[in-house]
């Protein structure tokens, strides 16, 4: 059963892979595996004598299990269930070691792990039947929970609760194994003699679970003519030879068990202290291995808005959001994030990777907190690759098309064609409009947060003195934050312009940003303006990226939260990353203004003629009106948890359960143990079983538990070291004892009464002279239950 539990364990660590973690449905089919394989392992182990036959048996319980389980849906498909299974066996590994974590809990990527549980399993419990080492049946739970650790990696967890866990169960298993090894050159005495499973002698070996060797010392049991056999039936048995595994000893289990536990929930306790290893920064295979994903895209996409904005309007795709009274949480959505400026251009270096309907957070860089919604989004059109999301994606379903995910930006991409009729249902966590905490916030810090605060080389002055003029005296995060976007926002200094000279280059950005430049030259646009945005916060030491996608315009709202997104939509903003909320959109750019197109400059005014004062050619309409946003989101909702409080908690929980465990198991233990020395076996064993309870009792208050002390000297010690009264007690209950052990003839019932008698006045006359605290520590104390020293 232990064998059954370890591995079961390891199927836990096997479903930190999909979605759900350690209580979802992988994790259920892992933990079946591991108990169905536990069971056949047992059975074959015993069964069957050939080794190729219990292997056999292993491997069709093994492929059972996996069809009727993992692909129970696919079996009224006939013969393509066989090909769905060699493909999942065949390309299980590649799969695991590419997709997203966590992964979706699809039969393809759980056929593998089902596969490694279930030989760990099986193997474990084989070796439990038929091998003599102690420890073998550990290593093959031990090398499936490597084989965990490697496939499930960080993900920003450690799993040292899991660990302890192993590491208790895995010493457990250890501790009954060794109780079960058998002494060589010892027989079993009779009728009075050998252990807890037939008494023993007065001096006690019975009472630690030890078996007497014949003719040890005058106190210990000898077997006598005419009692080969005991009139309970006992009989006699030569353990010599080869060794032979026998059922373990309550009291080396109930002193072992908790201990083991203990020493594991300690060392765990340290680990978690031990600032040389967290566990949450393990070594992970798929940062090694990056299969091509074929995610192209010809244009940068923020050189696309401008473009898209003035060209042919076409209708790309319809958005559904939740509302509530009209409002809706977001009004814009996200198709492309861009990182890495090198200068001249934006680029993104991030992975994308094929995943299942969970689309991890454990890379992103800051956690998203708000208002979890949902977004269906159906195509309206041929297009690509980028598709629509949301502020930190979490779970996608109902997907027509095939689809990729960066997990660093929470961007999505088509990896075929994108159809019209295509859809998908999207899960997001999306920051609150107007969040309270914003005056307040601080920018997110890390490891992670560091490419979002790269600069390229080379910046030019007049760059860092924009930076420093936009930001004034501003100390806090959100005060910069709000002065950059005002001082962009700043229509005489830098008016939105549709003709605006494309470009978002350092030379481009100098020309822009210069106060003492030619005026035609502050005309800008969306990629102007968020550039310039990052670059002075990143200067700023503020954490940002720039966002492409769309902005929701209500006139095209059919009905409540729901819009059609046509391509004069098309925007980009700067996003910064603030600690606890996630990443927050601004508006350096006028939205008021994107369809202005200000008079080219005068060609006879040498400094380009001042933009700014020119009048900008009527608008028939506004460039977008926005959609009423819902304020009112939970500010408590977050995609992750605190794992080390967690954590604290849990180590905590086990210290406490030991805690009781322990001392409960020792006081039950000893009531067991009372209970059958007084109703088991002939009198002659009631008898012996009530001088091993008062040695006991003794031995809890320091006498020594000696074999070569007589029951005489022991009733003499007694009434030395605790009074008189103990000692009379005593030597009134030795004549019984050694009649019981070396009389002629057999005590009866009166006899094992008496002696069970003179026990309880003994144990209550030890209790009356202890004080409280020597009476509670010698309740708990474990000192019966441990194997007893021949001396």
């Amino acid at each position: 059963m232990l064998a059954g539990v370890l591995t079961a364990l390891v199927g836990l660590a096997f479903g930190g892979l999909f979605a759900g973690g350690p209580a979802g449905r992988a994790a259920l089919e892992l933990v079946a595996a591991a108990a169905c394989a536990a069971a056949l392992g047992c059975l074959a182990g015993a069964r069957l004598r050939p080794a190729p036959l219990v292997g056999l048996a292993g491997l069709a319980g093994a492929l059972a299990f996996s069809v009727l389980v993992l692909f129970a849906g696919r079996l009224t498909d006939g013969a393509s269930v066989v090909t769905d299974f060699g493909a999942a066996a065949r390309d299980g590994w590649a799969r695991l070691l590419t997709v997203g974590l966590p992964a979706a809990p699809d039969g393809d990527l759980l056929l593998l792990p089902v596969l490694l549980v279930w030989l760990a399993a099986f193997s474990a419990a084989v070796l439990v039947v038929r091998a003599e080492a102690v420890l073998a049946p550990l290593l093959p739970p031990l090398l499936g929970y490597i084989v965990a650790l490697l496939l499930v990696a960080s993900r920003g967890r450690s799993l040292f609760v899991l660990t302890g866990l192993i590491a208790v169960v895995g010493l457990a298993l250890a501790v009954v194994r060794a109780a079960q090894l058998p002494g060589r050159g010892r027989i079993a005495a009779v009728a009075v003699g050998l252990t807890e499973d037939g008494p023993g002698a007065p001096g006690g070996a019975g009472a630690s679970g030890e078996a007497d060797q014949a003719g040890s010392d005058a106190s210990g049991p000898t077997s006598r003519p005419g009692r080969g056999r005991s009139p309970s039936g006992l009989r006699s048995r030569s353990l010599a030879g080869a060794p032979s595994w026998r059922r373990p000893r309550a009291g080396q289990l109930a002193v072992g068990i908790p201990a083991v536990a203990l020493m594991a929930a300690l060392g765990t306790g340290l680990a978690v202290l031990s600032p040389i290893a967290e566990g949450n920064d393990r070594f992970d295979p798929r940062d090694h291995r990056h299969p091509p994903v074929d995610i192209t895209s010809t244009l940068n996409p923020l050189v696309q808005v401008k473009s898209a904005r003035g060209g042919a309007e076409r209708k790309l795709f319809t958005v559904r959001l939740p509302s509530n009274d009209g409002k809706v949480v977001t009004d814009r959505i996200r198709t492309a994030v861009l990182t890495d400026f090198d200068g001249a251009t934006w680029r993104d270096d991030s992975v994308f990777v094929r995943t299942g309907s969970v689309l991890g957070t454990d890379d992103t860089p800051v956690t998203t907190t708000g208002r979890e919604i949902q977004m269906d989004v159906t195509a309206q059109a041929p297009g690509g690759p980028f598709l629509p999301t949301l502020g930190q994606p979490t779970g996608i379903r109902d997907a027509t098309v095939s689809y990729a995910y960066q997990p660093s930006s929470g961007s999505l991409a088509a990896t075929d064609p994108l159809r019209a009729g295509d859809r998908y249902v999207l899960t997001a966590q999306v920051p609150v409009a107007d969040d309270p905490r914003l005056p307040d916030a601080h920018v997110a810090r890390g490891t992670e947060i560091l490419p979002y605060l790269a600069l390229p080389a080379n910046i030019p002055e007049e760059i860092t003195y924009a930076a420093a003029d936009a930001v004034g005296t501003e100390t806090t995060a959100f005060g910069k934050i709000t002065s950059l976007t005002a001082y962009l926002n700043n229509s005489t200094m830098f008016p939105v312009d549709l003709d605006a000279r494309p470009g978002h280059s350092l030379g481009a950005l100098k020309r822009f940003l210069d106060p003492g430049g030619v005026k035609a030259d502050h005309h800008g646009y969306v990629e102007q303006f968020v550039t310039a945005f990052v670059l002075l916060a990143r200067i700023e030491s503020l954490p940002s990226r720039i966002a492409v996608g769309y902005l929701l315009d209500g006139r095209t709202s059919s009905q409540a939260g729901e819009f059609t997104v046509t391509s004069r939509q098309a925007f980009a903003w700067p996003e910064v990353a603030l600690e606890g909320i996630g990443w927050v959109a601004f508006d350096p750019t006028d939205i008021s203004k994107l369809k202005d197109r200000l008079p080219p400059p005068d060609p006879d005014d040498p400094t380009g003629g001042d933009g700014a004062a020119q009048a900008p050619e009527a608008q028939a309409a506004d460039a977008v009106v926005r959609p009423e946003l819902d304020r009112s989101a939970d500010l408590g909702a977050t995609g992750g948890g605190s794992g080390a409080s967690s954590l604290w908690w849990v180590l905590l929980l086990v210290l406490l359960v030991v805690a009781v465990a322990v001392p409960a198991g020792i006081v039950g233990e000893k009531a067991r143990r009372r209970r059958r020395r007084a109703r088991a076996g002939p009198p002659a064993a009631r008898v012996a079983g009530a001088w091993r309870e008062v040695r006991d009792r003794l031995a809890e208050r320091g006498l020594a538990r000696s074999l070569s002390l007589s029951a005489d000297q022991v009733a003499d010690l007694a009434a030395a070291r605790r009074g008189p009264l103990v000692g009379d007690q005593l030597a009134l209950l030795a004549p019984l004892v050694g009649t019981a052990l070396f009389g002629a003839t057999e005590p009866d019932d009166t006899d094992a009464r008496r002696a069970w008698e003179l026990t309880a006045a003994a144990s209550r006359e030890l209790r009356r002279s202890d004080g409280v605290r020597r009476r509670v520590t010698a309740t708990l104390s474990p000192v019966p239950l441990l194997p007893r020293r021949r001396r």
